[in-house]
């Protein structure tokens, strides 16, 4: 009697997740027969785990999941591993460190908790951050252990601290590459996922592929994880959910097409977060890479548009900028800055030399001369560092609010030492941000608030753990958080 109740709550499982498979196909305007794959009669390749997509969250799932004994297999789209994770600019959102001790710095979970909740704006799921904080300083020790050098620390966006931990994105990607293939972890790259498989019993169990024009399934004995990065690169979708930022530019992996998204959406998976895709704002205009990005406006610099006026609160994420940047004219914002703060930013990440010999940042020994460069009405420009830097003085800033320097971290600083600079600048997407919701085991979770068996999802194809804007180095630390989580799960 037991057995033959179990069939049938497996039927109305079965029954309700093809529904939702269905109602999510037609979504994404799809045939439901064509975007439900079925199960082939014997699989190309059969092994415990697969992961779908080579980046930092496949990566350390792959690792993790091997290092449990299981075997895996991991499909990569592109030629070449890494993804986002390799073009981003290195940051990772840890607390509690030893280089933080080592520099006096305070920070806690605790601490980091509040700073992603504040700047997400209290719309992140707030389970999925208190994950990534409960997870964060062992994964900071994960990689120290892999061999990764940690080479500074610094305050960045978001940030009450400074808690930024900088690494080259190269050399994670090889350590975690090299690590899984020493477990017997198979790579493969020119390898496109284009379908989930689903079982009669409504679990996932594998990915159809395409490898060239050959066509060849992938059973995964224990399930799927979806690391297969965001969809930066396809307007269709971006218009779905963002449509701004059809208008902004992109500098993110090659396979940023939603694939993953487009795959577990398919299934009835729940979205999060993708109201809130922004462009990060502070590059050149002919930005080629990450090196062409300068927050200057963190060490003090104002930000004003082509009329010479500023429009927005500089202390607030690079997001938000990016947001209120995209509707000014052509999309620019030009940083204005003096001598003193030339020289405290190029203290931080990068130095600011190599975008003045690109010819990206334009100096003058008096405001006049510089909004000459820039094209600026120099009486606009010359009056609104006039009233900032009074406003400074008294402590206040009026038209827009700014008391810090970055989130809840400094003071401002007037503009006045010669000579003076100007940094045209404008909004890229470097990730969505935003997609398939999951829960703190990194189970997809469906539109019912259910897990979809066998299916887990990290990085940046997953949404809840930002919210409203983004925290410089929760990215990167997401990815490789969750993908850990999802390696460990999946194996368990």
């Amino acid at each position: 009697m037991a057995e033959k109740a179990q069939k049938v709550l497996n039927r109305r499982g079965f029954a309700k997740v093809m529904a939702l498979g269905a109602g999510g196909a037609a979504l994404l305007g799809l045939d439901p027969a064509k975007a439900l794959a079925k199960m082939p009669d014997k699989w190309d390749q059969d092994v415990d785990v697969v992961v779908v997509g080579a980046g930092g969250a496949g990566l350390a799932a792959a690792v993790v999941a091997s290092a449990a004994g299981r075997s895996v297999v991991v499909l990569e789209k592109t030629p070449l591993m890494g993804g986002s994770s390799l073009l981003c600019g290195g940051a990772l959102a840890f607390a509690g460190t030893d280089m933080q001790a080592a520099e006096n710095i305070k920070d806690s979970n605790e601490l980091l908790y509040q700073d992603l909740m504040s700047v997400g704006e209290n719309m992140n799921t707030p389970s999925l951050v208190k994950t990534y904080v409960d997870n964060q300083l062992a994964t900071y020790e994960w990689l120290k252990q892999a061999g990764i050098k940690f080479k500074k620390v610094n305050i960045a966006s978001g940030m009450s601290v400074p808690r930024a931990h900088y690494v080259s994105p190269p050399e994670v990607i090889k350590t975690l590459s090299d690590m899984a293939k020493a477990k017997g972890v198979q790579i493969l790259t020119g390898t496109a996922a284009t379908r989930l498989v689903q079982d009669d019993q409504g679990q996932i169990r594998g990915v159809l592929a395409e490898r060239g024009a050959r066509k060849l399934s992938c059973g995964g004995r224990r399930g799927v994880v979806l690391t297969s990065g965001g969809f930066s690169l396809n307007k269709a979708l971006l218009g779905k959910f963002a449509p701004t930022m059809t208008r902004a530019k992109a500098m993110v992996g090659l396979g940023s097409q939603g694939d993953g998204l487009k795959m577990a959406w398919a299934y009835g998976a729940d979205i999060r977060d993708t109201p809130y895709i922004k462009a990060t704002f502070g590059f050149s205009l002919n930005a080629e890479s990450i090196s062409d990005l300068a927050l200057v406006f963190y060490y003090g610099a104002i930000i004003v548009n082509q009329e010479g006026r500023r429009f927005v609160n500089e202390s607030k994420s690079y997001k938000v900028l990016g947001d209120a940047a995209l509707v000014q004219t052509d999309a620019v914002g030009i940083q204005i800055f003096d001598s003193s703060i030339y020289e405290a930013a190029s203290k931080g990440p990068r130095s600011l030399d190599a975008l003045r010999q690109k010819g990206a940042i334009y100096s003058a020994p008096t405001l006049k001369e510089l909004a000459e460069k820039c094209g600026i009405p120099s009486g606009a420009m010359e009056e609104t560092v006039s009233e900032y830097n009074r406003n400074v003085a008294k402590g206040m800033d009026p038209q827009f609010g700014r008391v810090t320097l970055a989130a809840a971290y400094g003071k401002p600083v007037s503009i006045g030492r010669p000579p003076f600079y100007a940094f045209p600048s404008t909004g890229f997407i470097l990730g969505t941000y935003g997609g398939v919701l999951i829960n703190d085991q990194a189970q997809v979770v469906d539109v019912f608030g259910d897990i979809i068996p066998r299916l887990y999802a990290a990085g940046e194809v997953t949404g809840g753990v930002h919210g409203a804007a983004y925290m410089t180095g929760s990215a990167f630390g997401k990815a490789l958080i969750f993908g850990r989580i999802a390696g460990k799960n999946i194996s368990t």
